[in-house]
């Protein structure tokens, strides 16, 4: 990362400005408090954004129209705000029919006298279960059971004015003056309109591009001038100051020799604080960068965990999943989205992100030999290649304690290697001695559990010398305190078992996905077998609805839990200082 410092005349300050913009490489840094901004006029432009979002979320997208098309934004925007307001309300309308038809149609096509046919009385009707058939022994006014079917009694009450509201146990139906037939009529059209404006919303999505591309000038307008007033200006001079990657500082270079500018490229001083830019040798793993932006962003001179959060979030959120069944169904959700995600850079990153967790899931599925919660025969392939036991506690308590070691274990290297030039990295590196320590102890024997003791008792002499080793000796208690922060150093003994032993999660979260998918086709297969007929249609339903939950809770385990063993565990002992991320000034991306 370099400090980049551009200079020039004021009077070029604004196509400078833009030119950065459309370079798109630096973090741009205030030389002074901002003027105001501009006022703008807000509701139009939430109204054009507005516009924008009901094109995009269309179901239908129609091929758009290229950039150069004559274009009236104030007409094209009122014409998509009123297609959304019409399909709003016919909407609702249609929402309000189909609940009426459906009270009405209990009763048929009924067509009401005039009023003053029945004497000025009205009809109020009500729909009673038969079980409540004695409350009708109670009600004082005139009503006559017109209907009945094997569960309900369909009850007529005359009376001018509208009966208590516990005159029955029920609410009355509200039928409306309107029969039956004139509402099924009314439906009819109305979908008919429903279809004509979701036609006409495919239309307008024609300009989702052009609309898109006004937003993001106005709004990279806005940028530019807010921009414009944190640069320093003076005797007909601007300066304008940020960071940029050093592998973009030659661009940068030619643009101001370009515009006749002066330009100064500085590594950055001890006392800089340059913004963290995580970002991936290869561009398709930037979803590893993107998880670990959501929880922290790692202080400029620490190590990119972003790589690790990548690989190991997905090995994880497999091992949560634990089938290969439902792998499938995740690679077959993602391959239906793969086009929709590939529009965006962040969708690019994302969907890279999806697959390669599918391609963890389906693996440690077919490891672990389920299908669904089913088991392949034992004398096939699929059951010989099964060598991951989840039932097997002993074997998955060791294989998740010794991930939880390696991947804790992996924190403490790097942050050994970032402290190599001092005592401090003798702290690290001691925690490590002691994870290797107490798993040699304890997952061998003979010579190797005593080797395992000696690292254990290594590591704990090293990490208390490197917690005293910080304190500076100016005076003679100085020593006592080094002593008391030697001790305290030892503490985090309990902190490391317990973070080691929190990856117990993953086998347990994998046994209860297994577990639970296994009582769902045992469900079913016993009803079948008990029912048949009928049966068949449960077991069905059970099998759908019983798997579809697991596997939404399979995904959120999957989710929360592998993410929470990266920011919690992993950052815990791999990160100790925070930065702030590393923001371009650039030209907003426009999806297609």
């Amino acid at each position: 990362m370099h400090k980049v410092a551009i200079c020039g005349p004021l009077a070029e300050k604004d196509p400078v400005i833009d030119a950065l913009q459309r370079l798109g490489v630096m973090h741009l840094i205030p030389l002074r408090a901002a003027d105001p901004l501009a006022p703008t006029d807000a509701a139009e432009r939430n109204r054009a954004r507005t516009a924008f979002r009901h094109l995009v979320d269309s179901p239908e997208q129609r091929r758009p129209y290229r950039p150069g098309t004559a274009f009236n934004l104030a007409d094209i925007v009122g014409r998509i705000a009123e297609n959304r307001r019409t399909l709003r309300r016919l909407s609702d309308r249609r929402d309000e029919l189909v609940a009426r038809i459906g009270d009405v149609s209990l009763w048929g096509n009924v067509a009401f006298p005039a009023l003053d046919a029945l004497g000025g009385e009205r009809l109020w009707f009500y729909v009673l279960p038969i079980r409540q058939r004695e409350t009708l022994d109670n009600v004082s006014l005139p009503f006559a059971i017109v209907g009945k079917d094997s569960t309900r009694l369909f009850v007529v009450v005359v009376t001018a004015e509208e009966p208590a509201a516990d005159l029955l146990p029920v609410p009355r139906t509200h039928f409306g003056a309107v029969p039956l037939h004139a509402l099924t009529a009314e439906l009819d059209q109305l979908e008919i309109d429903l279809d004509k404006a979701k036609a006409e919303r495919g239309e307008l999505t024609r300009w989702r591009l052009l609309l898109g591309t006004e937003l993001a000038s106005a709004e990279d307008a806005d940028e530019r001038h807010d921009v414009a007033g944190k640069t320093l200006d003076t005797d007909g001079l601007f300066a304008i100051q940020g960071w940029a990657p050093s592998e973009s500082v030659p661009a940068i270079e030619r643009m101001a020799e370009s515009q006749n500018l002066a330009v100064l490229a500085e590594q950055p001083t001890a006392i800089d604080k340059p913004p963290t830019l995580l970002r991936p040798r290869d561009a398709r793993l930037g979803g590893g960068a993107d998880l670990t932006n959501f929880y922290t962003t790692p202080a400029y001179g620490a190590w990119d965990p972003s790589f690790i959060v990548f690989t190991s979030f997905a090995i994880f959120f497999a091992m949560i999943m634990a089938d290969a069944g439902y792998a499938a169904v995740i690679g077959l959700i993602v391959l239906w989205l793969w086009k929709r995600m590939g529009k965006t850079d962040g969708g690019r990153r994302t969907r890279v992100m999806l697959a390669a967790i599918t391609v963890a899931c389906l693996v440690y599925g077919v490891l672990a030999g389920s299908y669904f919660g089913v088991a392949p025969r034992p004398s096939s392939f699929l059951a010989r290649i099964a060598i991951v036991h989840i039932t097997n506690f002993d074997e998955m308590m060791k294989l998740s304690v010794v991930i939880g070691a390696v991947h804790v274990g992996i924190a403490l290297v790097a942050t050994a290697w970032l402290a190599r030039a001092s005592a401090g990295a003798l702290v690290p590196i001691g925690w490590l001695a002691v994870i290797i320590g107490g798993l040699l102890t304890w997952l061998s024997a003979g010579s190797f559990a005593r080797g395992g003791t000696a690292f254990f008792v290594a590591g704990l002499v090293a990490v208390f010398v490197g917690s005293a080793a910080g304190r500076p000796i100016s005076r003679p208690t100085d020593w006592l305190l080094r002593v008391t922060d030697g001790l305290m150093g030892l503490t985090s003994i309990t902190k490391l078992f317990g973070d080691i032993l929190s990856y117990l999660r993953l086998f347990a979260l994998g046994l209860a996905s297994a577990s639970l998918a296994e009582t769902f086709n045992g469900m079913a297969a016993g009803l079948q077998i008990s029912r048949p007929g009928l049966g068949l249609l449960a077991s069905l339903l059970i099998l759908a609805f019983g798997h579809a939950i697991n596997f939404v809770i399979g995904i959120m385990g999957g989710v929360v839990h592998g993410l929470r063993l990266n920011y919690i565990e992993f950052f815990g002992w791999g990160l100790s200082e925070e930065g702030y991320p590393f923001r371009a000034f650039a030209k907003r991306e426009i999806p297609e």
